[in-house]
């Protein structure tokens, strides 16, 4: 008699995870997979996000280049289990660093103006590029 109350019991359990769950997962299958990455439409780019700087096609090739070797070397710092956190963090803000610099290197000065334009008007939005990293003790 046990066991066949405790079968409801889970039974029950079950079929109100599975009503109340039903809505969530009827809505997660009819979203598309790549929800929320979608590109905005060319007036709308910029707003919110980085400013247009109308990049040449060679400085946007030279800005991938940059960012792939960043990306490469902080995946590497990240799979390097001879650092603690505190290093890690450490050698990943200086990668971000280096690569601020070549890509400001790379800008012209109009387009340097720009982006500082952009970034005193969006402080928020920059919070986590000026911050400095943790001093040693």
């Amino acid at each position: 008699m046990n066991t066949k109350s405790l079968r409801k019991g889970v039974l029950f359990a079950a079929g109100l995870l599975a009503i109340s769950a039903s809505p969530m997962l009827a809505s997660a299958a009819a979203m598309p997979q790549d929800a929320g990455q979608t590109q905005a439409a060319p007036a709308e780019q910029g707003k919110g996000s980085r400013p247009d700087l109308n990049l040449t096609d060679d400085q946007k090739a030279q800005m991938k280049k940059i960012h792939e070797g960043a990306k490469s070397q902080i995946a590497a710092v990240n799979n390097d289990t001879s650092l603690s956190a505190d290093q890690r963090q450490a050698k990943i803000q200086a990668i971000h660093r280096d690569t601020h610099k070549q890509t400001e290197a790379l800008l012209t000065p109009a387009q340097r103006q720009a982006q500082k334009q952009w970034r005193q008007s969006h402080p928020r939005q920059n919070q986590n590029e000026d911050q400095q990293p943790p001093a040693a003790s």
